[in-house]
């Protein structure tokens, strides 16, 4: 699709050859189908006795014995500008959410076989997720596309198990374009720069299309599948955030104090280059090695028991020969 657009072609001359090209860029892009970019949205897994768990953005519950979990995914976000600067409506997956719901597939890796399916699909919706829970440090939200999907053994094994064990984070969508139109920042052209005006405020990244003073707005697409995928490019990227809580439904016995237990440390896992991190009660903070911006909210943090040693050798039983 880019590669119609010659990367020497820059301003003026770059809007001449857009508005010149118009009818031809639109049908080869309605043309193919397109793969976005990953989107990558696991914040938070939490293990409690029960064998369920929960993640902002992703929720697992593990029924016990069947080979099979739920999981809740963030498959595309709205308004964000991508790598062929198509920008996506929060209305663009509506007709196809109203016209197929669950009969839109959740497979693996964009392979379009008759048994790549990972799961059974239970709802396709649309819901606001906040920026920051995407990995944006900025105030706000916008909507993303979401699947829930009951994730079955017996018809993928390894997904199965990568969904399970928390190695699946990152998804894509498979879709064609239903329409859309030119947005170019020059008054010179009236149609295209009436909608750069209509929908420039309300793109996330602005930065990435002031660069090049145009985008492509998707009001309507047909969304083919969801893909779980490995490798992800989006910067809408935020750290893992993992929580164990395994007697989180355990009741202190009565008359037992709880004053001894282990005390708790939070520690970041940053997903951009995997440094440890000790994160703070409150608030948030960069990643010390990459500067990647963390927070509960958004980042990956694992509650990690500190060791008392005083208290281990006072507990220890030693045996005299």
């Amino acid at each position: 699709m880019k590669q119609l657009i010659p990367d020497n072609l820059k301003g003026k001359e770059l809007f001449k050859f857009l508005v010149a090209n118009k009818s031809k860029l639109i049908a080869q892009k309605k043309a193919s189908v397109k793969y976005t970019n990953p989107l990558v949205y696991q914040p938070l897994i939490t293990t409690v006795t029960k064998r369920k768990a929960t993640k902002s953005g992703m929720q697992i519950v593990e029924m016990e014995g069947d080979g099979s979990i739920d999981v809740k995914v963030v498959c595309n976000a709205a308004w964000w500008c991508d790598d062929q600067y198509d920008v996506l409506t929060d209305k663009s997956y509506d007709k196809s959410i109203a016209d197929k719901g669950i009969l839109i597939p959740h497979i693996a890796d964009h392979i379009h076989t008759s048994t790549n399916h990972v799961g059974d699909v239970k709802a396709v919706y649309t819901q606001k997720i906040a920026l920051k829970d995407l990995g944006v440090d900025m105030p706000g939200a916008t909507t993303c596309a979401i699947m829930e999907t009951n994730v079955r053994e017996d018809y993928n094994a390894l997904t199965y198990k990568f969904y399970k064990n928390g190695k699946i984070n990152q998804h894509s969508i498979g879709m064609l374009y239903m329409s859309l139109g030119m947005c170019i920042n020059d008054e010179e052209y009236l149609p295209e720069f009436e909608l750069w005006n209509k929908y420039y405020d309300k793109v996330i990244n602005k930065d990435f299309i002031d660069e090049e003073g145009f985008f492509w707005i998707v009001p309507e697409i047909k969304w083919l599948e969801n893909s779980c995928v490995w490798l992800g490019c989006n910067p809408l990227t935020p750290t893992l955030e993992i929580t164990d809580t395994d007697n989180e439904d355990t009741e202190t016995e009565p008359g037992k104090s709880t004053h001894n237990q282990p005390s708790n440390k939070s520690m970041v896992i940053c997903q951009a280059c995997g440094t440890m991190n000790n994160m703070p009660e409150s608030g948030s903070m960069n990643c010390t090695n990459c500067g990647q911006f963390l927070s509960r909210s958004n980042t990956s943090y694992q509650e990690a028991n500190t060791f008392d040693l005083l208290k281990a050798i006072k507990e220890t039983t030693f045996i005299k020969n």
